[in-house]
């Protein structure tokens, strides 16, 4: 019978170094979105936009508040185009019914410019002051918003400054409201196209060039909001990124653990084996010899007959 135990084959380095890049790789595939499906469109589920000629400047106000869809990964990127040279009052979200203001960057983008924020909740806020208003003391404005998202519920509002007359709208409402002493045009709008042009003009007759009330404070800032929840398309690679990571390193400590341990170790054999080749000479056996006088056997250490006293040859 052979005396050959058989022992179970291993993975040379570089298998395994495949092997583990591999795993990590599905695992991030395994914990993305379902592979080769979109994902999912975010909307602005409900945005109400008013747009208030007067109200508290020269120039109209225009206010948009605002709520993501609820598939919206946090923090989400907001850009809000604008007419070139309107005035930025407020980019800011609402949390615990408070309203705080978010960084803001402002960019050309064509014959606009383009206000890109991130807001860390669902429910936003943006106001801006156009400068379009003309005429003295017979006035008239147009105003254009376009939306970055499909709005599914658009309300807009349009309100008459104080101390006009003869205010007209095209288009023209069906559904006028009033608060504050303010008459309020309103318009409704259901699954409005991201990108299209909802727009407005209006005439008024005005003798005076004071705004229907003083100016409002900004928001005011908020500290950094901690990032939770979703995080946009590109989530789905951290959990390969963390894969790939612990498969180098499980690699290099294979890598390690199987090699020689005389390459991991000082290359001088142990001292143990050191002494034994430095007596192996003496113990080898000496020749036999024998007293020259009397022919007794000596010992191979003898000097001196054990028989006749005569002393011995050396060897």
């Amino acid at each position: 019978m052979s005396n050959l135990v058989s022992r179970p084959a291993r993975l040379s380095p570089p298998r395994c170094a495949i092997i583990l890049v591999v795993g990590a790789l599905a695992l991030g595939v395994l914990l993305a979105p379902t592979a080769g499906v979109a994902a999912p469109a975010v909307t602005i589920a409900t945005l109400s936009a008013d747009v208030w000629p007067e109200h508290d400047d020269p120039r109209v106000l225009i206010i948009y508040r605002g709520t993501l869809s609820a598939d919206a990964p946090l923090p989400y990127p907001l850009s809000f185009a604008i007419p070139v040279g309107a005035q930025v009052h407020a980019a800011a979200y609402r949390r615990d019914g408070q309203l705080f203001a978010a960084q803001s960057q402002t960019s050309r983008d064509g014959d606009q410019a383009r206000v890109a924020f991130l807001v860390p909740v669902r429910d936003f806020q943006f106001e801006y002051y156009a400068d379009v208003i003309s005429g003295q003391p017979q006035r008239a404005f147009a105003v254009a918003l376009v939306f970055p998202l499909l709005v599914e519920s658009l309300q807009v509002s349009v309100e008459q400054p104080l101390r006009s007359s003869g205010f007209t709208l095209t288009p023209a409402s069906t559904r006028t409201a009033t608060g504050g002493g303010f008459t309020y045009y309103l318009y409704t709008e259901e699954r409005w196209p991201a990108g299209k042009v909802w727009s407005i003009r209006g005439a008024y007759r005005k003798e005076d060039n004071n705004p229907s009330l003083p100016r409002a404070a900004p928001p005011p800032a908020a500290a950094p909001a901690p990032v939770t929840g979703g995080g946009g398309p590109l989530l789905w690679l951290l959990p390969a990124v963390i894969g790939v990571v612990l498969g180098v390193a499980g690699t290099l400590t294979v890598t390690y653990l199987r090699r020689p341990r005389a390459s991991r170790h000082a290359p001088s054999p142990p001292p143990s084996r050191r002494r034994d080749r430095s007596t192996r000479r003496d113990q080898e056996p000496a020749e036999p010899h024998y007293c020259a006088n009397c022919g007794t056997r000596a010992g191979p250490r003898d000097r001196f007959c054990s028989n006749c006293g005569r002393p011995l040859p050396h060897t």
